[in-house]
């Protein structure tokens, strides 16, 4: 009855025919617009009342680097224990830490050592949701429906990250920052509800082994795959290199284009914009054949509009480049990130996402570091358009000598 379902869909929501992915999507999406409220706000206050633009690289290293130590512990984890359990562990402590936010900002005492700490928190809280909570958005659609659960997986969060903007963009500009941190906490709510609700299904097979060779056995799995390890490392340098964008758009809005906190929050609206028509794009697709090759292409595009935003100093023109980068970028992460569920094996699941996810989000917080050491003496435009031509010339090596990803 369900597959009949999808039938009466439009292809690229052919996922929402399974209620449990209905529920998971839309208890994410929610919580999702509560993150992308918070982070404008908390990057704004960074930029505007400490100045130096390393203190948002070192958010986002504080945020991203107990990843790098954690997330194939998680990934583990995820293939022998509860996953209900883990996810609604995760989203409570997330929503304290959100909650202490908005305290710490109330009482005048949020410095940027607390924004950190808060933040190396909530990264040590995800490395363990986040390979479980693809292991589970998978798990509860057919195999055939990955890639669609994924591109609207990738739709939910991006579609966020163009409301969530709005939201802060309004409270902001009314001195609402407090309820920036409030929007935040309360929609935590929305996902552990769903998660409650939702039917988990049982591991594959729980691993009999122990922890440690458990962790060996996938990373060998990785290792020995040639389409695994360079899709793999295509998310690490693609990561590393392209999500400094979205870190340094507050230092591009404010000293470069001169348009303060609305500018900012319109130049990441028009970001998030385009990632949802690509996202959009990408789930109408699915599984058909030539997602090697468009992902590659779109990188290159990426990096080009990427560079070409960069060099803009009219508001307007950033924004609608920036556009197109969302488009490329999504459809870029969407297709790999598919393409990675698609080629790894049920029973290896937990552990395959874990080592993915670990080089993925693992890019993020280095490329930020860097990027902000850089930007002091050469500038934000000059740094994330030498980034961004770097994701397209990597993307067009791989493309012209690697025949496996480009025929995938």
């Amino acid at each position: 009855m369900v597959e009949a379902n999808t039938q009466r869909l439009p292809a690229f929501l052919a996922a929402f025919a399974f209620p449990d992915f209905r529920r998971l999507w839309s208890g994410a999406f929610l919580s999702s617009i509560g993150n992308w409220t918070q982070d404008v706000a908390l990057a704004w206050i960074i930029h505007s009342r400490f100045g130096d633009p390393l203190y948002l690289g070192l958010r986002a290293f504080a945020s991203d680097a107990p990843l790098l130590t954690f997330m194939l512990l998680g990934g583990a984890v995820a293939d022998r224990v509860d996953r209900r359990h883990i996810l609604l562990t995760s989203q409570v402590l997330q929503m304290l830490l959100a909650v202490t936010l908005g305290v710490l900002w109330v009482t005048g005492r949020l410095s940027i050592e607390a924004i950190l700490l808060v933040a190396f928190f909530t990264g040590l809280t995800q490395s363990q949701s986040a390979p479980t909570y693809q292991a589970v958005l998978t798990s509860v659609v057919p195999r055939h429906h990955i890639p669609n659960a994924v591109a609207l997986n990738s739709l939910q969060f991006n579609l966020s990250r163009a409301v969530g903007p709005v939201i802060a963009g309004a409270l902001l500009a009314r001195g609402g920052t407090t309820a920036c941190f409030a929007v935040n906490a309360l929609s935590f709510v929305a996902v552990i509800l769903a998660i409650w609700h939702i039917r988990i299904p049982p591991h594959a097979a729980a691993p009999t082994e122990s922890l440690a060779k458990s962790l060996g056995t996938g990373l060998r799995h990785v290792s020995d795959s040639p389409v695994l390890s360079t899709l793999t490392l295509l998310g690490a340098v693609g990561s590393f290199l392209a999500f400094p964008l979205i870190t340094y758009l507050p230092v591009f809005a404010g000293d470069v284009l001169k348009t303060g906190v609305t500018g900012y929050s319109l130049l990441l609206t028009s970001f998030g914009s385009g990632a949802i028509l690509g996202a959009v794009t990408t789930a109408h697709r699915g599984n058909e054949p030539g997602r090697g090759r468009r992902l590659l292409l779109a990188m290159i595009a990426y990096g080009c509009v990427t560079a070409g935003a960069m060099a803009c100093r009219a508001q307007w023109m950033a924004m609608a480049l920036l556009v197109l980068s969302g488009v490329t970028m999504v459809t870029a992460f969407s297709s790999l990130n598919s393409l990675v569920q698609e080629n790894a094996p049920d029973a290896l699941k937990g552990r395959i996402l874990s080592i993915y996810g670990l080089a993925f989000r693992g890019g993020l917080p280095l490329g930020a570091l860097l990027a902000g050491v850089l930007v002091r003496p050469f500038g934000a435009p000059v740094v994330i358009g030498a980034f961004s031509l770097s994701v397209a010339a990597l993307a067009a090596i791989t493309l012209a000598w690697n025949r496996r990803i480009r025929e995938l």
